[in-house]
């Protein structure tokens, strides 16, 4: 990927996207032509790098999620600074975010899969709907990472390996765990309600388990937000990637 990009002898950076990225508001950028003979950077060169990108990051990198997903945001009409960041990603790599896209203000899902302590499948999408709380962001992540489990769960047994009955699902905000564990919980609105319900159903039977864990010990955050070089190495310890 680096040699079809032109960076084999490029240097590297710590991270693949900058925390600064959090912060800054999206300014207007030269956009890339869409054809051009003298070796610029074309629409079509962008698409190719972004695609390659994700085929890395849904396999084998959870860590360059978050700055994929900014970077693939405006695949078919990409800025020089959408490319700038592409190739950032290429050279370094990189739970629910509230309200993480300013356009639309919609928040961000994170989630991490592990299989005897190894990332075995991750999340990393926008929601589909705006949330007014960081419970209900972190509610509808959790809902998501439930029903991975299960597929996990499903998975496992038509293999016929060998698994806990229970499945742990962690979370780092108390009062969506407060909702996680209650048959009688409920929301007004339907689209929660009906996750409140399922996830409840689920903990009734045996089936999962929500326990909460400290901010800062959440392998998931390294798939919401751009961080900080330390951070990220702390958090690419704990998901298992070395």
């Amino acid at each position: 990927m680096l040699r079809e990009h032109g960076m084999a002898s490029v240097h590297s950076m710590r991270t693949p996207i900058g925390a600064e990225s959090n912060e800054i508001d999206e300014a207007p950028d030269e956009l890339l032509p869409t054809s051009r003979g003298d070796g610029v950077v074309t629409v079509r060169k962008f698409q190719s790098l972004v695609v390659s990108l994700m085929w890395v990051a849904r396999c084998t990198r959870p860590d360059i999620a978050c700055a994929i997903h900014k970077a693939s945001r405006r695949t078919h009409s990409p800025t020089m600074s959408d490319w700038k960041l592409g190739k950032r990603i290429v050279i370094a790599y990189s739970d629910a975010d509230f309200a993480a896209a300013k356009a639309d203000r919609k928040s961000v899902t994170g989630g991490l899969l592990t299989v005897d302590g190894m990332p075995a499948s991750w999340i990393f999408k926008k929601q589909t709907g705006v949330s007014l709380s960081t419970m209900k962001t972190e509610y509808t992540a959790a809902s998501v990472m439930a029903t991975e489990l299960l597929n996990v769960r499903e998975l496992l047994g038509e293999l016929v390996i060998t698994h806990a009955s229970l499945m742990l699902l962690r979370v780092d905000n108390q009062a969506a765990l407060k909702q996680l564990g209650g048959e009688g919980a409920s929301s007004k609105a339907k689209h929660i309600d009906v996750r409140i319900k399922f996830m409840g159903a689920l903990a009734n039977r045996g089936v999962l388990k929500a326990e909460y864990l400290e901010s800062e010990k959440m392998p998931a955050d390294v798939l919401t937000t751009a961080l900080e070089a330390p951070r990220l190495a702390d958090l690419r310890v704990i998901v298992g990637l070395h």
